[in-house]
C-alpha cells in the first residue's frame, strides 16, 4: 500500500534552526536535479518535517499527533506527499514553508522515475486534481478516491471538504493491522468508517472508490 496525498494551501512556519539539508530528503537519486531547480531562488534558516508543515483540513482530518509512535513511523514508510518545491517528500523529511504551485511539466519525468519503483504496490491516490499532472497512473492497481455528498438521494461532488474525509480514511488505512493489498480490501476498511462503493476502472480511469456523505 502507497497512499499519494497533496499538500496543503496553507502551511505553517517552519520552527527548527537546523539548516535545509537537500540531500535528507527521500528519493534524492531520481530528484535532488529537479529540487535543486525548483528551491534555486530560496533562502531559508529553519526547517520542520513535512507533516508539521501542511495544515489543511486534510491534515487536520489526518490527525498526525494522536497517531502512535508506530503508527507514524508506519505512515512514514507508506505515504508520500506530492510537492510543489520538493517533488515527493515522506511526512518526516525536514522541509521548509513555501508557497509556490506546482510546475507540473517540470516535475513529470523526475518523478515518473520514482512511481516506477512502486510500479506493483497498490496506490491509494487522495491526491486534489491539481496534483495529478504527475505521477503516471497505473489503471490496474490506482484507486482514487472521490467524495460525494447525498442530499435527497441525490449526489453532488464535495471540493473543498472533502479532502477532510481523504485524511480520515488516510488515518483510518493506517492504523489498521495491515496493509490492504486489493481494491476490495480497501472498500472493506473504507465502510469501517463510510458508507462508500468501488468501482473497476473503466473509461481510461483507475478504480474509484467513492465515499458518500450524508
Amino acid at each position: 500500500m502507497l497512499i499519494l496525498l497533496p499538500p496543503s494551501e496553507k502551511k505553517k512556519s517552519a520552527t527548527s534552526s537546523g539548516k535545509f539539508d537537500l540531500s535528507s530528503l527521500a528519493f534524492a537519486a531520481e530528484l535532488s536535479d529537479t529540487r535543486i531547480q525548483a528551491t534555486a531562488n530560496h533562502v531559508t534558516s529553519q526547517t520542520s518535517p513535512a507533516i508539521e508543515i501542511y495544515d489543511g483540513v486534510l491534515y487536520q482530518g489526518l490527525n498526525w499527533k494522536t497517531l502512535s509512535a508506530a503508527e507514524q513511523k508506519r505512515a512514514n514508510s507508506k505515504v508520500l506527499i506530492v510537492s510543489a518545491v520538493f517533488g515527493l517528500v515522506k511526512p518526516l523529511d525536514q522541509i521548509f514553508s513555501y508557497k509556490e504551485k506546482i510546475d507540473n511539466k517540470l516535475w513529470r519525468d523526475s518523478i515518473a522515475q520514482v512511481a516506477a519503483k512502486f510500479s506493483d504496490e497498490l496506490i491509494i491516490d487522495c491526491r486534489s486534481s491539481t496534483y495529478k499532472g504527475v505521477w503516471p497512473i497505473n489503471l490496474a492497481n490506482t484507486i482514487e478516491v472521490r467524495v460525494f455528498q447525498v442530499v435527497a438521494g441525490e449526489r453532488k461532488v464535495i471540493t473543498h471538504m472533502s479532502k477532510k474525509y481523504r485524511g480520515e480514511l488516510t488515518r483510518h488505512l493506517l492504523t489498521q493491522a495491515t496493509d490492504p493489498i486489493t481494491p476490495a480490501e480497501v472498500q472493506r476498511m473504507a465502510a469501517q468508517l463510510f458508507e462508500c462503493e468501488l468501482h473497476p476502472p473503466a473509461d481510461a480511469q483507475p478504480w474509484a472508490l467513492d465515499l458518500l456523505i450524508s
